[in-house]
């Protein structure tokens, strides 16, 4: 029943439709007025059953309004399309369902129900308990009686959903208790009649339901979920689709039908397969250990080398202490870590607002829907149109089309007539500027004509950033930007449009009036769901134009009409000329907690080193200590190169004497040249020097002592040169070097002061000027730091005790 029908005795208006075509043709009987065979009268809110099996369709009850509500029934042949009225059982009624079973009955469930109580004639809800079911077969009524689970029985209803299952069980949804619009109340609960022993159940549902709603649509998706879709309650229409397993009785998030020949249990084959292959993965590893057991023997010896480091003469106490509490700290440590690493996961995000000032700023799309305004030939100053312009006379009214409203047609709850809607929608090269002079302007005023005697008509004005104007995508124009946008983004606003319940950016604009709308575009880069993100460096995002508006308008103008000859007009400019970009960023990042974690290891080093003192860590690292086969060799070959093994052993590792070795220290044979006990001692302190320099100590303070003695000699060259020219060339030594100081010339010369406490009358220097000593030269390169130099003079003999022999090897099993 259309507005047009609506309370006309009319033939019941229907319309059939061919799949093969597509197309939809009406009766020719819903203009015939004047039919001499039997027809039900137009109606609404009446059931239509069709019968499959004998390609018929069942028609009962239905209202031409709250009053005038039909009892009669009818079936109609769809090959014919004649009518014939069937036995009726005398109980007008609408907005009820009618349920064809497997057995040709047919069960009529809920509904309003006009009933005669006490010659008073009212309107009732039908009561669940007492159904009435028509047969097919015999064309004959009766009525059940039905019961409840546990004497529970589905809450009476009207304007329902029905759906028959494969067994003959009809399930019901959703509702209203059928009172005025004020006072009504909707229902999303499930009730499941069993037609076999006519007994009703309420089921407790698992999962979201449904909102509440009438009018719903639903169907079988295959036999064991029940679809659920559409519907209204009051002033709000539903779009969604919900699904019910009948089995589990749960409403579904996500919905994937399975193969029901397929079960949830593994196979005898599959279980099979599984434990073959971990045996076979158990034989892997077991010969992996067997094939290198030397090589897992030196790494278990390895790591425990590395980890159990007693101090000589320490107790294993003290040792078994250390290992345990630096066990505790790296799990504090380990803990902390989580929960940073945790926090930065879930860190929420913040935006950060950017603006820079422009000299040019882009438009928007401005879509204006006149709505209530009658349409005249465009040669009728009367038509509607909108026409543009900015502040400095510079005609933009070319960027502006109208929309075919055939494609899509935007929904406005006030519904005021017909829609007629225009896009504005500039190229990218136009621009507005801030200053004046050879520019597009810095303002847009868009004027608005149609029929002035229309007050009660509206413009509807939203506003979109280039590439988010769904207008673009829906109407199929052509511009210079592309869109931005999803499908599902576009689908997704059709619906709202549908509904008019978008609100952002839309603005309603009355006749007579002034008004001015603000722009802001704005850069919205949102951060991507990727893990890079978490890091906190070069975060990945989606730059999303956006706008945000801010809108004014002024009351209608009584005498409008009086001095325009449009119906108002609007004035459109940005906020401001700047570039806006907003930046989406997490608040904790691994990034950031770099300087906590740093920090958290600092102190837990700190407490160590309180509790078992400071533990200095061997100069060589993982690589260094950890390598094998060839990088293990070349390492070893350059120590033995670089640092000479000589008969006074390695420092740290030989004695400086085999006597020291020795478990007693009575009659130790000292029979030795003093001479070369000093060569041992000098040649392990030249080693200790290198050793120190090269892996331990930098000797940039030491070079600069150097320099700074340097510096003094050659002052007093310069003084000296200055004194006896001739002698100047003689200040240096062959090698082109500043000879070394006084302190180096005498190096046995000390420092002293006399007996009265003064520094004696030479400057304090002591000694024999007159005695020479070797020059020295630095090692200032790293080739220089190797002990090339001989450690000791091989044409040395010791004739007093033997040559000290080193009883520790190199630990050769690392190779």
């Amino acid at each position: 029943m259309t507005n047009a029908s609506n309370n006309h005795l009319l033939p019941l208006q229907y319309y059939q439709y061919a799949f093969d075509t597509s197309t939809w043709t009406a009766a020719s009987t819903n203009t015939n007025t004047t039919l001499t065979s039997p027809f039900p009268y137009n109606r609404k809110l009446f059931s239509a059953t069709y019968d499959e099996k004998n390609d018929k369709v069942y028609i009962y009850g239905g209202a031409l309004n709250e009053t005038a509500i039909f009892s009669d029934f009818w079936v109609m042949d769809v090959a014919t399309q004649q009518f014939t009225a069937l036995p009726s059982v005398d109980v007008p009624r609408y907005a009820h369902t009618a349920s064809l079973l497997s057995n040709g009955q047919l069960v009529i469930l809920g509904g309003v129900a006009q009933v005669n109580n006490n010659g008073t004639i009212e309107n009732i809800l039908a009561p669940m308990n007492s159904i009435y079911v028509f047969d097919t077969t015999t064309n004959q009524w009766s009525l059940k009686q039905a019961t409840g689970v546990d004497k529970i029985l589905p809450s009476t209803r009207t304007a329902h959903t029905a759906v028959v299952t494969s067994d003959d069980r009809i399930i019901i949804f959703g509702g209203d208790n059928g009172a005025a619009e004020r006072e009504r109340a909707y229902l999303n609960a499930i009730g499941i009649l069993d037609t076999k022993t006519w007994t009703w159940t309420v089921p407790s549902v698992l999962g979201i339901p449904p909102s509440r709603r009438s009018y719903a649509s639903g169907g079988l998706l295959t036999e064991n979920y029940l679809t659920i879709a559409f519907g209204s309650a009051l002033n709000t229409y539903y779009n969604d689709i919900n699904v019910l397993d009948i089995e589990s009785l749960s409403w579904l998030q996500t919905f994937e039908p399975t193969n029901e020949s397929s079960g949830s249990r593994l196979s005898g084959g599959a279980i099979a397969g599984v434990t073959i292959g971990c045996i076979v993965i158990v034989i892997i590893i077991l010969f992996l250990l067997w094939r290198f057991q030397g090589y897992f023997r030196w790494l278990v010896k390895r790591i425990h080398r590395d980890i159990w480091k007693p101090r000589t003469g320490e107790p294993v106490w003290a040792e078994t202490a250390r290992i345990i509490f630096q066990i505790f700290l790296l799990f504090i440590f380990a803990l902390f870590l989580a929960f940073v690493i945790r926090q930065a996961i879930k860190s929420p995000n913040v935006t950060q607002t950017i603006e820079e000032s422009a000299a040019e700023v882009q438009v928007p799309d401005v879509r204006f829907c006149f709505d209530g305004f009658p349409n005249f030939p465009s040669t009728d100053p009367r038509s509607l149109g909108v026409t543009c312009q900015t502040d400095n006379g510079y005609s933009c009214t070319r960027f502006i089309q109208q929309l075919d409203m055939s494609v899509f047609q935007p929904t406005f709850a006030d519904n005021l007539g017909a829609v007629n809607c225009f896009l504005f929608t500039a190229p990218v090269d136009f621009v507005l500027t801030s200053t004046s002079g050879a520019n597009n302007g810095s303002r847009l005023l868009f004027s608005f004509w149609g029929d002035q005697s229309v007050s009660y008509g509206r413009v509807h004005t939203s506003v979109y950033p280039k590439g988010m104007d769904p207008n673009v995508v829906v109407y199929g124009l052509n511009t210079s930007v592309s869109t931005l946008m999803t499908e599902a983004a576009v689908l997704n606003w059709q619906v709202n449009e549908r509904n008019d319940i978008q609100a952002t950016n839309v603005y309603t604009i009355e006749p007579y009036t002034y008004s001015a709308l603000a722009y802001d575009l704005v850069d919205h880069r949102y951060l991507q769901s990727v893990g890079w993100n978490y890091v906190g460096f070069l975060p990945i995002s989606n730059s999303t134009p956006e706008i945000e508006t801010n809108f004014r308008q002024e009351a209608p103008n009584p005498n409008y009409v009086s001095t325009h000859a449009d119906l108002g007009l609007i004035t459109i400019f940005p906020s401001a000329f700047v570039t806006t970009i907003v930046r989406e960023v997490k608040v904790y990042t691994l990034l950031n907690a770099l300087g906590f974690v740093g920090g958290i290891f600092g102190l837990l080093v700190a407490v160590q080193t309180w509790l078992f003192g400071y533990r200095p860590r061997s100069p060589w690292g993982v690589v260094h200590r950890w390598s094998i086969g060839d990088m293990k060799r070349s390492l070893l070959r350059s120590l033995q190169s670089k640092f000479k093994i000589t008969d006074s052993g390695i420092p740290l590792v030989h004695p400086v004497h085999h006597r020291f070795s020795v478990t007693s220290l009575n009659n130790i044979d000292y029979d030795e040249p003093e001479t070369q006990r000093i060569t041992r001692v000098e040649e392990r302190m030249q080693m200790l020097e290198m050793l120190f320099k090269a892996y331990y100590v930098n000797d940039e303070v030491f070079r600069s002592l150097d320099d700074a003695n340097r510096n003094v000699q050659l002052n007093h060259l310069n003084a000296s040169r200055a004194m006896n020219h001739a002698m100047n060339h003689s200040q240096f030594n062959d090698s082109g070097r500043f000879p070394p100081p006084p302190s180096f010339l005498n190096p046995r010369t000390e420092k002293m002061t006399t007996e009265e406490g003064g520094y004696p009358p030479n400057g304090g220097i002591i000694g024999k000027p007159s005695e020479s000593y070797p020059h020295f030269s630095r090692h200032d390169t790293d080739a220089s730091s190797a002990s090339h130099i001989p450690l000791t003079n091989t044409q040395q003999h010791h004739t007093h005790a033997p040559p000290y022999q080193p009883t520790t090897t190199v630990q050769m099993d690392d190779l």
